[in-house]
């Protein structure tokens, strides 16, 4: 499936969204005991993947009046929630905890926008699997028109309609990872760009401190995806400043409590420490300042090489008990310490690939400048830790590091570490969503164009526009 064969032509306007009446929605006569989904919360979808398991914890309010007017899902929408909460969810945010399914369902039932994107992602993934009772391409078309409409009349933005951003994002990266995913993660970024500049806090630390946690969680996310887009996109990073505010500080990975707390922490969410997501930001800042002084003639290469060798030095070096001890991360079960395991891999894994980004920026592309052929050997000898014969264990990995596995195999010549990265990409061929397919195919383009002599140094970006207009979002 293409990146954007599910979208409407045109993106013509569709119906005004109709608000539901109290009659068009689920109002179960005793809630204490039973849900506010329909019967079919409880469907067996038995063509899904058979270790999707749904989620647990306190989904539904536990007890609640049964004449009280509670926020409820339309009908007709009952069996696309259930299925983007016990099927979707699960596999779009891979390192989140559990309390993610309460902030969200909350987000599902107050704003229609926010459950109407995650309906449009919940159909796709329906599409992706074929589900033969629900793979209706009209649904589809006709819930995201009834978003993007209602977005697009937008002056400012809600918590629910930044969710719904990032939900729109996520429906690009199920598909491939290309198309207009730009346009929703400026919604949610505006939404943020709010929040930081709300007068009731005192700066961005405060923000996430006394913030919501679904806020909280819009906020990192939307970081995250600001930074990672600026890799493909050679664009400075919409909140670089903020992240030097949050990140930039000496202590940034032992005794800081700005790094270590798990409201101002990355970790938990992306896997990635703050200084390396700070340093992924300054990279892709020193990119772009790189290519403007070289159009305007005036490139210092004594200067980009001081700049660059600042930021490894800072922020890009092993450092002994980098990671927050597991007190500091709050109670935890098995399943949380399973998660925290994987966040500890796949910060090793960013480190050691954004040394590499770093030294594509400084020496250029070439796979035989000693920097980036360490670089990429510390990355995949990261990646080699990756449990592949626990496959829930692996796609959390996998999945989490598009942007480490595609930047290292188009900056290596070595055909055994070409070789392990796409086996490494063919264990998660199960899995029918997500861009891991557009990534393998830009790796292998990048080493035909590498292998026939020609056209050296080969711009994995350049090869990333030829190929296709729109831009691979490496998430």
């Amino acid at each position: 499936m293409s990146s954007t064969s599910w979208l409407p032509n045109g993106g013509g306007a569709a119906s005004a969204y109709q608000p539901a009446t109290s009659s068009q929605y689920l109002a179960p006569p005793n809630p204490a005991v039973e849900s506010s989904f329909s019967p079919l919360y409880s469907t067996n979808y038995a063509d899904e993947p058979e270790d999707s398991t749904p989620p647990t914890g306190p989904l539904i309010p536990a007890s609640v009046n049964g004449y009280e007017m509670i926020p409820m899902i339309p009908y007709e929408q009952t069996d696309l929630v259930h299925h983007y909460l016990s099927q979707v969810l699960p596999i779009q945010y891979l390192l989140a905890d559990s309390s993610i399914y309460n902030f969200m369902f909350k987000l599902l039932q107050t704003s229609p926008s926010a459950r109407d994107a995650a309906c449009t992602l919940s159909a796709l993934h329906m599409q992706c699997v074929r589900l033969p009772s629900r793979s209706n391409n009209n649904e589809l078309v006709t819930i995201f028109r009834r978003v993007q409409e209602s977005l697009s009349t937008r002056r400012s933005y809600t918590e629910g309609d930044a969710m719904a951003g990032l939900h729109l994002v996520s429906s690009f990266l199920f598909s491939g990872g290309r198309g207009s995913w730009a346009t929703y993660l400026n919604i949610a970024s505006q939404y943020v760009d709010s929040m930081l500049n709300n007068p009731r806090f005192y700066g961005p630390e405060d923000v996430l401190k006394n913030c919501s946690e679904s806020t909280r969680f819009i906020i990192k996310t939307t970081m995250w995806f600001d930074v990672l887009a600026s890799v493909t996109t050679l664009q400075i990073p919409r909140f670089l400043e903020t992240y030097r505010l949050l990140f930039g500080r000496n202590t940034a990975y032992i005794d800081d409590p700005v790094s270590t707390a798990p409201e101002f922490s990355m970790l938990p969410v992306m896997g990635c420490e703050n200084h390396i997501v700070l340093a992924i930001a300054e990279i892709s800042n020193l990119a772009h300042w790189k290519e403007s002084q070289k159009r305007r003639g005036c490139l210092s290469v004594p200067q980009l090489v001081e700049r660059g060798i600042d930021i490894e030095q800072k922020y890009l070096l092993p450092v002994q008990n980098a990671y927050p001890p597991p007190e500091a991360q709050g109670p935890m079960t098995a399943a949380d310490a399973e998660v925290a395991a994987r966040r500890r891999l796949t910060n090793d894994i960013f480190r050691a690939s954004a040394r590499v980004y770093l030294h594509t920026v400084l020496s250029g592309d070439y796979p035989l400048c000693p920097e980036i052929v360490s670089g990429v050997t510390e990355t995949i000898d990261a990646l080699r830790r990756v449990p592949t014969h626990l496959p829930s264990v692996s796609r959390g990995v996998v999945r989490s590091v598009v942007f480490a596995i595609c930047i290292c195999g188009c900056l290596t010549d070595d055909h055994r570490q070409r070789s392990f990265l796409l086996k490494l990409l063919e264990t998660q061929q199960g899995d029918s969503v997500g861009n891991l397919s557009e990534v393998r195919a830009l790796m292998e383009q990048v080493w035909a164009r590498r292998d026939s002599g020609q056209d050296r140094p080969v711009n994995w970006r350049d090869v990333m526009r030829e190929s296709q207009r729109d831009l691979l979002l490496l998430v």
